[in-house]
């Protein structure tokens, strides 16, 4: 995400000049529009396992509640992308808002664990980050659209910054169950917008649009690249969802709620600064490359947050945790835009959606593991967690490692 800022920062110039006035609208009003929805939810994820412990003392059903989210997401990724390619990407941008706004305004008053757990679920259901994406990738031409990508992930970008950093003091001041009616109202805010603002291009007739020429999920699997591709985004939202499930259990003991901003404004505002080579190095053709970079640094981010006790190093704790927090923000916000780019790069364009599809599937998937097994494993001692990251790590340099697409 914060790679996406620095790549923006650098094409905005190229804006102007290279896309028509649709193209620009086009990308400028779904921009704000996701930003709108992906600020609600990025406002949960630094207090999210706190709001957990207002309703039980089991770590386990706080991770479920944590990870639920990502489960159905996970589930209708592919669903909405298959879809979006055959009955347009605007209607089911429009549903995936409702049924998020819907889970969220359950998620602020729940009696019980389980009724959190529920509503995460359904939050989950408001599926639209392959149709977001879809829908950038059918208004610009092939030779455009990375640039055009890093302007909607540049909205992203700027709504987890400020998200993460403004979330901790609303909770502060309002109440954790704050949190959620404000994702539910900038949902239907979203939905509004995309409404009124967005306007899909006209579709030329293709032969996909024959139910039986359709390319196929099992079509777009045979890729070996996609299926690493893939892969790698769930290995990722993996380590994501481990990171915040812990990152307020860990923040605690050095800095109160109000003050998390004191932790969480280094590591964003290193992660851009570190993020300007990474996106040059990807746009010249090394996107390989800096995957693999990505996965080696979380990984010693992992080291950082979790090792054994008895490897205590000679710097404070409060150091350690932003120092290892500067390292996750770098690696994951590397990797989360050089995945979905190469995904389309070796998909057909015919099948953009379902590719894409197939990959937020599993990086939501990821979400949803990621979690789980967070609260699981803390029950069992910080060494467990610590090697269920090297192993995810250690496949995701594998993985990238052996990917043709470039």
């Amino acid at each position: 995400m914060i790679r996406y800022l620095s790549q923006t920062i650098e094409s905005v110039h190229t804006m102007r000049t290279t896309f028509s006035f649709d193209q620009k609208r086009t990308i400028a009003t779904l921009s704000a529009a996701i930003a709108i929805r992906m600020l609600g939810i990025f406002l949960v994820l630094p207090v999210f396992t706190l709001y957990g412990e207002r309703l039980t003392d089991s770590r386990p059903l706080i991770g479920l509640a944590f990870g639920s989210y990502g489960l159905t997401n996970a589930m209708l990724q592919i669903p909405f992308g298959r879809l979006s390619d055959r009955f347009g990407r605007k209607p089911l941008l429009l549903i995936s808002l409702a049924l998020h706004g819907v889970g969220s305004v359950l998620a602020a008053v729940p009696p019980n664990i389980f009724a959190l757990i529920a509503a995460r679920l359904i939050q989950g259901t408001g599926a639209l980050s392959s149709v977001a994406f879809a829908l950038v990738a059918d208004s610009v031409d092939e030779k455009n659209r990375a640039t055009a990508m890093a302007f909607l992930g540049a909205s992203i970008g700027l709504s987890f910054v400020g998200g993460v950093l403004v979330g901790p003091i609303i909770a502060d001041l309002s109440g954790y169950a704050s949190l959620f009616w404000l994702s539910g109202l900038l949902s239907l805010l979203a939905a509004v917008y995309v409404a009124v603002a967005v306007k899909e291009p006209p579709r030329e007739p293709t032969t996909t649009d024959v139910a039986g020429a359709r390319p196929s999920i099992s079509s777009v699997l045979t890729n070996p690249d996609i299926v690493k591709l893939d892969i790698c985004g769930f290995l990722m939202s993996f380590f994501m969802s481990s990171f915040f499930f812990y990152f307020p259990l860990l923040a605690r003991q050095h800095v109160p709620l109000q003050s998390y901003y004191l932790l969480l404004g280094p590591m964003l505002l290193t992660g851009i600064i570190v993020m300007f080579g990474a996106s040059r190095a990807s746009d010249k053709g090394w996107a390989k490359t800096a995957g693999v970079a990505s996965f080696i640094v979380l990984s010693i981010s992992g080291w950082l947050l979790f090792r054994d006790n008895g490897l205590e190093l000679q710097i404070h704790p409060f150091t350690v945790l932003t120092i290892a927090g500067m390292l996750f923000f770098g690696g994951f916000s590397s990797l989360e835009p050089i995945l979905p780019s190469l995904i389309t790069k070796a998909s057909p364009k015919t099948a953009y959606g379902t590719a894409l599809g197939t990959y937020s599937s599993l990086q939501f998937l990821g979400s949803f593991a990621g979690g789980a097994a967070a609260g699981f494993l803390s029950t069992l001692g910080m060494g467990y967690i610590l090697i269920a990251l090297l192993i995810a790590t250690v496949s995701g340099m594998l993985l990238m490692a052996t990917i043709r697409t470039v």
